[in-house]
């Protein structure tokens, strides 16, 4: 072969090789930056790649973090521009490539304390900046400290509690007034946005530019260039959040302060609100003046949120006028929201709405039992805190409660006052009435009193001379009576009202409701019962029974208008209700529907009684057992008492006595032995005597105990609003009234039973 052919052969090959080196190592790189960019840029500071010597290239060192970037870089800069230096990277025999490289020595003492220094100051302020700064500085230089030892001591190693306030997204930007976002701090003189972007963090580091080439020397501007920054990452605190953009709240509140004195959204309210609650969420209370809250249009405050807005239950009587000022008063407010920012609704302004309205302002429903304490506390709650409101009665409390005006059915009272009507507003004890006004167990005890009076007039009656007193017939006597009642009561309620102070007495109302002063008018027909057969008459039964209907029927005045008072307002009904009630007024109640229960039974049981009834069949057969078992023990209380009170007829003189036919008695028998001269007639109309004394006596007997019932609640409950003056006297005049009725209805019947006496003698 030809030595120049041997030359080419050389050449070609080595010119092949070359290619090749060179094609393979740009391959090598290529692939490199593809597949280990993200732990490039992870570990750039740790292990910068390509490490020639102590030179690198400057597109291996780590991204410039975000506090320098934000600041002046031109020393930054110029630091490392002094560091860079054109070197050669290949060579093959002679230098085939030139690369700007950058000196690992230069940068560890180029960035000196002193250099850290002229950016520490704005980096300080983010702990995130700060640790993200050291990070840089501590994988360049190897320093465990920035400026001066020890002032990184806290971020070996960063916890989540280095962000003292905590953190909040950027998002909440948007929930501040731009007023604010374009002011400037009074203290720093930094704008809000810069002061928002300084201590600002993504949850892990991002870059800003080209990630793959940080670096890269300017030949005509003979200088390094940035061409990316990373921003400082909460996964430098070895924690996750969510992805997204935050700030650190006390680096943020630490580099914008504002002037409340001279705010810069006072143009407005509103806008002045949304400022203060804006920096009062972010920053915390502590951090504002002391009254920062007067004057906040907020719906905590001085409006009310047209979402949150009610009207009382007593829509129906508040008047239209008020109904649209609720819409003349309809404005722009902040509503706070979870985190305590301001959201804007629709509002109505307190101080607009209540100017307008008081108590007296609705009338009807509204002061009444079932809606006015809803209608009470709505305007309490409403205006209450309303500067220079005062809408509502001084006794407004007893209005939102279940006052004693509530639960007495009539408005009426007996006691000393210019005016009898029961309100509130004199509801409370006057000395002169605490003085004057008879102890409750005086009352009880008057009542006992008149109640039992008759048991003693009957035996009274038993005086010859009592029965001149008494009418023949027996509906005279029961008028009689009657009027005698009335007459007592009339007397009574005259003495009350011409008393001083008592002059506005009702005397028509207090007669009928002295109507419902428990009787016992039965003793006296108890002893008829006891009287032989042949001298018994049905006459005083039925006398009784007279009055004690017209009695009672007046009483149903006062009884019906409780019972009516009482399901109306749902105290019989309601256990919310009931449980309000105290138990003197729950008794009362409870006695008068007793009372109305025992005398409709008791109407029920007279007209079976007088017709020779039996009570209805039942349709089931437990109810049927129980009435069988009942009438089984009347028909024998029946005919015991039947039995007795024949029996006491029957006389060993009897089968001596003269001949005498009527209608109730069998012809007469003649012999030695004795025979009882009693028919089956006389033995029916016997045990219908019984049963009409016995109805009539348990009908009585539980009226009374109905009535006793009610006034013991009565009295409980109205305490000194029931006073009547002169207990005693009117005590006496009605023991006398229940004496000479006694006399009156029993005269008759026991001066007959004298005049029979002295006959058969």
């Amino acid at each position: 072969m030809k030595p120049k052919m041997r030359v080419k052969i050389i050449c070609i090959w080595l010119f092949s090789f070359v290619v090749y080196m060179v094609a393979a190592q740009g391959i090598d790189t290529l692939e490199l930056t593809k597949a280990d960019i993200d732990r490039i840029d992870a570990d750039r500071t740790l292990a910068p790649l390509q490490n020639r010597n102590g030179w690198v290239n400057p597109e291996d060192l780590a991204s410039m973090p975000q506090c320098v970037a934000q600041q002046n870089t031109s020393i930054w800069l110029k630091v490392m521009t002094q560091c860079v230096r054109r070197q050669c990277t290949r060579r093959f025999g002679f230098c085939t490539h030139y690369q700007w490289l950058i000196k690992l020595s230069c940068l560890h003492s180029g960035f000196s304390p002193d250099i850290v220094r002229n950016y520490l100051s704005n980096c300080n302020k983010s702990v995130l900046a700060k640790a993200q700064l050291f990070q840089w500085i501590h994988g360049i230089t190897g320093r465990t400290w920035l400026v001066e030892i020890g002032d990184a001591i806290e971020l070996q190693p960063l916890k989540p509690a280095a962000l003292v306030q905590g953190y909040a997204a950027v998002e909440v930007m948007d929930k501040a007034p731009s007023c604010l976002i374009d002011s400037v701090s009074v203290t720093s003189e930094e704008s809000y946005k810069h002061a928002m972007a300084i201590c600002g963090f993504t949850a892990s580091s991002q870059h800003n530019g080209n990630a793959a080439r940080p670096w890269e020397y300017n030949e005509s501007g003979r200088s390094l260039v940035a061409l990316d920054f990373a921003t400082a990452g909460y996964d430098l605190t070895q924690s996750m959040i969510a992805n997204g953009t935050y700030f650190d709240k006390h680096c943020f509140c630490q580099a914008f302060e504002i002037d409340y004195a001279a705010e810069p959204c006072s143009a407005t309210k509103l806008a002045s609100t949304k400022e203060r609650l804006w920096m009062a969420a972010t920053c915390g209370h502590g951090t504002m003046p002391g009254n920062w809250t007067d004057g906040l249009q907020t719906t905590k405050f001085d409006y009310v949120s047209a979402n949150d807005w009610r009207w009382p239950s007593c829509m129906e009587d508040i008047p239209e006028d008020v109904i649209h000022l609720s819409e003349k008063c309809m404005t722009d407010a902040c509503e706070l929201d979870s985190d305590g920012y301001c959201s804007v609704e629709r509002a109505v302004d307190r101080t607009c709405f209540c100017r307008n309205i008081d108590y007296n302002t609705c009338n009807g429903s509204c002061h009444e039992l079932e809606h006015r304490p809803d209608y009470v506390n709505w305007l309490h709650d409403l205006c209450d805190n309303v500067e220079g409101w005062h809408g509502l009665p001084t006794h407004w409390r007893k209005l939102a409660l279940l006052g004693l005006q509530d639960m007495i059915p009539w408005r009426w009272r007996v006691k000393p006052s210019r005016d009898s009507t029961l309100t509130f507003d004199d509801d409370t004890e006057s000395p002169k009435a605490s003085e004057t006004c008879p102890s409750t167990d005086w009352k009880f005890a008057s009542l006992v009193i008149v109640a039992t009076a008759t048991l003693s007039a009957g035996f009274l009656a038993r005086y010859r001379y009592l029965k001149y007193l008494s009418p023949t017939s027996w509906l005279a006597r029961g008028f009689v009576t009657t009027f005698i009642y009335l007459f007592a009561n009339w007397v009574n309620a005259a003495l009350v009202q011409s008393t001083p102070d008592y002059d506005f007495i009702p005397i028509f109302q207090l007669i009928l409701f002295w109507c419902t002063i428990p009787r016992l008018p039965w003793p006296t027909a108890i002893l008829a019962i006891a009287e032989p057969l042949e001298a018994t008459e049905l006459s005083p039964i039925f006398s009784y029974l007279f009055t004690e209907a017209i009695l009672q029927l007046l009483s149903a005045t006062t009884m019906l208008t409780t019972v009516q008072y009482g399901l109306q307002h749902k105290f019989y009904s309601s256990k919310e209700r009931i449980s309000q009630l105290p138990l003197p007024a729950q008794l009362m109640y409870a006695g008068a529907l007793a009372w109305l229960i025992i005398l409709t039974v008791s109407l029920i049981l007279l007209i079976q009684t007088t017709r020779h009834t039996q009570s209805a069949t039942p349709t089931t057969k437990t109810p049927q057992e129980l009435i069988a078992l009942f009438n089984h023990l009347w028909t024998a209380l029946e005919e015991n008492i039947s039995a007795n009170w024949m029996n006491k007829t029957s006389d060993p003189d009897q089968e001596q006595a003269p001949l005498v036919t009527s209608q109730d008695q069998t012809p007469p028998t003649y012999g030695t032995l004795t025979v009882q001269r009693t028919s089956s007639r006389n033995v029916s109309r016997t045990r219908l005597v019984v049963r009409f004394y016995l109805v009539t006596i348990l009908c009585i007997t539980f009226l009374s105990l109905a009535q006793f019932l009610f006034w013991l609640g009565f009295i409980g409950l109205m305490g000194n609003e029931y006073c009547p003056p002169s207990l005693g006297i009117l005590t006496i005049i009605w023991v006398l009234r229940s004496l000479v009725v006694g006399a009156v209805a029993s005269g008759h019947v026991l001066g007959r039973l004298d005049t029979e006496v002295k006959v058969a003698q």
